[in-house]
């Protein structure tokens, strides 16, 4: 492992900060880093013919950066300096995507978004699913298990939704990307296993993103995350401040979150409850 220049978190192990197994084996909802997302149906037009073609093809990564521009890229060269895990839920109603805090696993009760814990589900390893009660399998079914990485990327070969070459990319962008099916995960852990087993941390060697096509029962397609080992690199001097950037992105991100559930489980409670917790706060502020 590269000592000339070594990570440091203040007050966290090095493995607690990137939440990586390395051993052995704000208060907003915005976010300042670009967000990544593998698209599952490709960008087409039709010319004048009536024939459809192809511009972004499934499986291509979309990289919506801090300003709103979009760039797409079949495949990326990252780093990976940190992940977590949260449960999500898509609310068709609301057309709002609820949340847990992030954390390490997912073995304990999470404060979610709506003012309750794991939206729903239980905590950990269910044993015996089909014992459970209709209304709680259908929770379960709709509550999604999310990994969340955090870490560095350079585009290669970045095109806009056109199809049309972009240039000027070349420069490490600070990402977020939410890894949801299972095929995904399991090959990014496989690679970061590869990766571990040389005695080096994620910082140190580039992975490549490529992609694959999955069929769907209904005929469709849907894409997964295909990753390969890149190069190994020396620590950057700017690595650890990158990764305490993350950190504070991972701190900021869960107060926002607490700040949620906060307002949705007082929205929960009876009405005389809610006025006791409102009176303790009054007490608390005019204390303070």
């Amino acid at each position: 492992m590269n000592t000339e220049v070594a990570l440091s978190v203040e007050g966290m192990s090095l493995a607690e900060a990137m939440g990586i197994n390395t051993g052995g084996g704000g208060t907003s909802s915005h976010s300042t880093l670009a967000r990544v997302n593998q698209i599952h149906s490709a960008l087409t037009v039709t010319d004048n013919d009536g024939d459809e073609h192809i511009k972004v093809p499934v499986g291509a990564y979309k990289i919506t950066m801090a300003d709103g521009e979009i760039l797409y890229s079949k495949t990326l060269s990252v780093r990976i300096f940190s992940q977590r895990h949260q449960w999500q839920r898509w609310d068709a109603d609301s057309k709002t995507m609820h949340k847990t805090l992030l954390a390490p696993n997912l073995n304990v009760d999470l404060k979610d978004t709506t003012g309750g814990f794991n939206l729903g589900r239980p905590s950990g390893y269910i044993k015996d699913f089909q014992s459970l009660p209709e209304e709680m399998k259908s929770i379960i079914r709709g509550v999604k298990r999310v990994r969340v990485m955090l870490g560095v990327l350079k585009l290669e070969k970045p095109t806009d939704d056109m199809g049309n070459p972009i240039t000027d990319a070349g420069h490490e962008l600070p990402f977020v990307m939410d890894v949801k099916n299972n095929e995904s995960m399991k090959a990014v852990d496989a690679a970061i296993s590869q990766i571990v087993s040389k005695k080096l941390t994620p910082v140190e060697h580039t992975l490549k993103l490529g992609s694959a096509k999955r069929d769907l029962p209904s005929g469709g397609k849907y894409a997964i995350i295909v990753p390969s080992l890149g190069e190994q690199v020396p620590y950057g001097i700017t690595d650890s401040e990158i990764l305490k950037d993350f950190i504070e992105w991972i701190k900021g991100t869960n107060n926002w979150i607490e700040g949620k559930h906060d307002e949705g489980s007082i929205g929960n409670l009876s009405d005389a409850d809610a006025a006791m917790v409102g009176s303790i706060v009054e007490v608390r502020e005019f204390e303070g």
